[in-house]
């Protein structure tokens, strides 16, 4: 029997290839058809969802509550608690407690509880935002262990949920808040801000612990939390051997008779201790530290001569007067323009609370 022909046997393996490349170009085709029959189905359920429940919600948070309260679906419980959790996140006092008592009516909370234990991950992080706003203490075990987990934004949310749902035992809570790094400052305050004082003996314990290597962000969220920190607390914070260290224990400096140790401080060589002792000196420093802060005006550092100029504005006995007179006496340049920068600010009317930014700089965050 004769062998085929090279000729027969490339058209062969070509019309497979072919074949092949039709089928899997015909899978793919019914895929996206698929997906987006899904998405149109999605969007209608969420339109329905938004045009039945969005009304409701709405007249709810302004004390007008229905008789009665339409079914919710199965399909409907994921956009149902995305509309409910917006409304939540935009309202305050007895709007939100009306909103929770519905969610509460439609059986809300089983369904986080569900989403938390065995959703996707975007159900769960919806779920975990849910159950930080319906308070759901059941929801607590498994919080923790996602606050624990390295997924950084599911575990600050998580965070969030946990001092919602316990704001007495926020304490408990800061030593994860100061070990991890990767949730940003600004967001945790919004959080720990509603447990306020009650948090001063734990960020004292992670200050005074000496092996603890995050002893700078302790400090950043204490400062931020504008904790009061007794003069001695303070006195011992001033000596911590670290500059980032120093540069966050600074803000938390509001005794006069820390002053000179301030002083010392305000020529040390890290730049970011500089700027931190001279907003320092804006907050407790006297007349006498005028000559100082001129000579601080003209650092190497731009963010030095930044704060020494806002700080002669907010030195006692000083003023703008006194740093139109740097801006008209010093000879060196960078100096003269920083003076000018500072009162442009303030004669363009975004320096005008000067004053506070320096005492509060976290504010800016």
């Amino acid at each position: 029997m004769a062998s085929p022909l090279p000729f027969d046997v490339n058209a062969r393996v070509a019309l497979l290839a072919g074949a092949g490349s039709l089928a899997v170009a015909s899978l793919i085709w019914l895929e996206i058809l698929r997906l987006r029959r899904r998405q149109a189905r999605m969007a209608r359920t969420a339109k329905g969802v938004t045009d039945t429940w969005h009304p409701i919600l709405s007249l709810a948070s302004f004390g007008v509550l229905p008789d009665v309260l339409p079914a919710l679906k199965r399909d409907d419980h994921i956009p149902f608690l995305k509309l409910w959790v917006y409304l939540q996140t935009s309202l305050r006092g007895e709007a939100r407690e009306a909103l929770t008592a519905i969610a509460r009516a439609l059986h809300c909370d089983r369904m986080a509880l569900q989403m938390l234990a065995r959703g996707k991950r975007g159900d769960r992080l919806l779920a975990i935002v849910t159950s930080g706003h319906l308070k759901l203490d059941a929801a607590l075990p498994l919080l923790h262990l996602i606050a624990d987990s390295g997924d950084s934004v599911m575990s600050l949310q998580a965070q969030h949920a946990i001092l919602r749902i316990a704001p007495e035992a926020a304490n408990l809570s800061v030593p994860r808040c100061v070990r991890r790094e990767d949730w940003p400052v600004s967001q945790l305050l919004s959080s720990l801000r509603e447990s306020g004082p009650v948090l001063l003996p734990a960020f004292l314990a992670e200050i005074d612990n000496a092996g603890n290597v995050h002893v700078s962000r302790a400090l950043q969220l204490a400062s931020g939390l504008r904790l009061a920190l007794d003069a001695a607390t303070q006195q011992r914070l001033l000596q911590l051997p670290r500059a980032d260290s120093l540069a966050a224990a600074l803000p938390l400096v509001d005794q006069s008779a820390l002053l000179p140790q301030v002083r010392v401080l305000s020529r040390h060589p890290e730049s970011s201790v500089r700027a931190a002792a001279t907003r320092a000196l804006a907050r407790i420093g006297e007349p006498a530290d005028l000559a100082r802060l001129q000579a601080l005006i003209t650092d190497p550092s731009w963010v030095v001569r930044n704060q020494a100029a806002k700080a002669i504005v907010a030195l006692p006995g000083a003023g703008q007067d006194a740093l139109r007179a740097v801006e008209a006496a010093t000879p060196d340049r960078y100096a003269r323009n920083m003076a000018q920068h500072v009162l442009a600010e303030l004669a363009m009317g975004s320096g005008a609370n000067a004053n506070d930014a320096i005492a509060h700089p976290e504010r800016r965050a």
